[in-house]
């Protein structure tokens, strides 16, 4: 068994009376990879291996709750029409938003997706996520949607992080069926789910409910 204790940190172990269970000047000992003890510095067990942290704090892996990880493009434009004062309504009734993703989604492969995604991942580990929500929603399509939802269930198996997947069907209409849109939303609940459920891709559903998205029956047969 290898042992190796954490010290000269603070630790939030969300235990106790404190806030957030703050132990100043704290220190963890981990055994085979995972945590066997947390309490101040002074009380700690030997271990064979130390590794001082510099006083910095030791938190609980967070949660991201609402991601859209997987996609396809880049829409930083936007947030500078955003800074410019348009509204979001404004840009995606221009042809941007939610549409410009699934343009370049739907064009993109699995493989781009999977890299891109990492990358973005990237940053979220860096500020202590261990748990990612990871939504479809940007394919809006059979072929599409499924590809997105395979690149999270990936990402779960091989990103060091826990993914849980939302098929996000009603985001948007796509703009091959703007003009008919029970048609959609009959295939991404009656088709596209079925299918994604029964390969195992799917921990949770999503939709849009607004007024330039979808409505609250359709959302209720989601």
């Amino acid at each position: 068994m290898t042992t190796r204790l954490l010290t000269d940190c603070h630790v939030a172990s969300m235990a106790g009376d404190a806030p957030y269970g703050a132990i100043e000047d704290g220190a963890i000992l981990i055994e085979d990879g995972r945590i066997a003890w947390v309490g101040a510095r002074a009380e700690a067990p030997a271990a064979e291996v130390v590794e001082r942290l510099d006083g910095r704090w030791v938190t609980p892996g967070l949660i991201d709750c609402h991601t859209h990880l997987v996609f396809g493009g880049d829409r930083s434009g936007e947030f500078e029409q955003r800074l410019g004062g348009a509204t979001y309504e404004e840009i995606a009734r221009a042809g941007g938003g939610i549409v410009s993703s699934v343009k370049a989604t739907r064009a993109a492969s699995e493989a781009e997706l999977y890299a891109s995604a990492l990358t973005r991942l990237a940053g979220l580990k860096a500020t202590g996520v261990t748990t990612v929500e990871i939504k479809s929603g940007y394919g809006l399509d059979r072929d599409s949607e499924l590809a997105m939802l395979r690149v999270a269930r990936r990402i779960g198996r091989e990103a060091g992080v826990r993914v849980r997947t939302s098929y996000l069907g009603l985001h948007a209409v796509p703009p091959e069926l703007k003009a008919d849109r029970g048609t959609y939303v009959d295939l991404a609940i009656d088709r596209i789910l079925p299918e994604a459920h029964a390969q195992g891709l799917v921990d949770m559903v999503d939709a849009y409910c607004e007024p330039i998205a979808f409505t609250t029956d359709e959302v209720s047969r989601l």
